[in-house]
């Protein structure tokens, strides 16, 4: 009789360390820390010269627990060790429909605007999402990146249509908005998947756009955001397939759902309460200061996509000022930090180290907000 008492209590004490530990499991950040500091602080760094010692020691000092870096940077096998062993979540950042190499290499690859014209405004130049050699090349590409690099995740850039929204201000209509792709490829699936025909006599792209834009435009959002949500589904399950526990990550473009009269969907082809069934994280690029809006405007964006999504809404801000001249002041850096961390966000990601580590000031400023010990 004692001895089954003793049994049953013993067998107790054992199922609640093991619900403890599993609760615990459940709120550990990608760096290793858990319970009220399980918040992901992270850095997008693309390339670093000089010992990575000291480097991923002031990120300890500074909180950062995860690092959104290129493959280049992750090929190197110093960095992935001490990665490693300083309990350093890696994602791999991966642009998706943004790939000048390509591009070069074949100029049909790319992405043809409402307007006719090739989808290129500065640097921004967009293949074709429809194209099904190029999504496999991706899909075998992530598989390839995931096998030889073992990170810890993947993040999905450039992973929407053509639009460079960082030059986009609060002024902007939807029509002002370019809206793509309209190639041979995408004119000849969309009519195919959803049985709406073209008129004839409409030959040129401009023209076969602007009857689609004026008479079925919500048949071709639609579509249009299946291209892209298809794309996070196929490079979520490759990647996946080679490491079933790798975390997945998109960057969204920073419009609320009805900012641009519904442009996330209509011009980026974001759907993300779509994309985001296929993926860990979402990461709206809340790039405050080069758009023209307010720090408060970052919490705003997190709110809004928090209440479309089931994942983590992790929001990445800038720490220097970028394509405008006003200069973006530590007091201002300072305050967009403090609306980004604001819930329902479960962590911040900063763009990038190359402005960060050079700042003593702004620094100073992460270690005080998001500083480990």
């Amino acid at each position: 009789m004692i001895t089954r008492s003793i049994g049953r209590r013993v067998t107790l004490g054992l199922a609640l360390v093991a619900a403890i530990i599993v609760l615990m499991d459940v709120d550990r950040a990608p760096g290793g820390q858990a319970g009220a500091e399980s918040r992901l602080i992270g850095i997008k760094i693309y390339d670093f010269s000089g010992d990575f010692r000291p480097l991923f020691e002031e990120w300890r000092v500074l909180g950062i627990n995860t690092a959104f870096v290129s493959p280049v940077l992750a090929a190197k096998p110093e960095f992935r060790e001490l990665a490693l062993r300083s309990g350093t979540a890696v994602f791999l950042i991966v642009p998706v429909f943004y790939n000048v190499e390509a591009l070069e290499q074949r100029p049909d690859l790319a992405a043809i605007t409402r307007d006719g014209k090739v989808a290129s405004d500065d640097w921004v130049k967009f293949v074709c999402p429809s194209r099904e050699d190029y999504r496999r090349h991706m899909a075998e590409y992530v598989a390839k990146l995931v096998k030889d690099l073992n990170p810890d995740g993947i993040s999905l850039d450039f992973i929407r249509h053509f639009v460079f929204w960082e030059m986009v201000y609060p002024d902007r209509t939807l029509d002002s908005l370019p809206n793509s792709c309209f190639d041979r490829n995408c004119m000849d699936k969309f009519q195919k998947d959803t049985g709406i025909a073209v008129p004839s006599d409409l030959s040129t792209a401009a023209a076969q756009a602007g009857w689609i834009l004026k008479n079925h435009l919500a048949s071709w959002t639609d579509w249009k955001c299946g291209l892209i949500t298809g794309m996070v589904r196929e490079l979520a399950t490759e990647a996946r397939r080679v490491k079933p526990g790798v975390k997945i990550n998109i960057h969204s473009v920073p419009w609320r759902a009805k900012d641009f009269g519904g442009a996330i969907r209509i011009v980026a082809g974001q759907d993300l309460a779509a994309m985001t069934a296929f993926s860990d994280y979402v990461s709206p690029m809340c790039y405050h200061h080069m758009v023209k809006q307010t720090p408060a405007w970052v919490h705003c964006v997190v709110e809004d996509l928090a209440a479309r999504v089931r994942v983590p809404v992790l929001p990445s801000i800038q720490v220097k000022e970028a394509y405008i001249l006003d200069k973006l002041t530590v007091a201002e850096f300072r305050e967009a930090l403090i609306e980004a961390l604001k819930p329902p966000s479960r962590g911040i990601v900063f763009w990038s180290w190359d402005s960060l580590g050079r700042d003593p000031e702004r620094k100073a400023v992460v270690k005080a907000l998001c500083g480990g010990k």
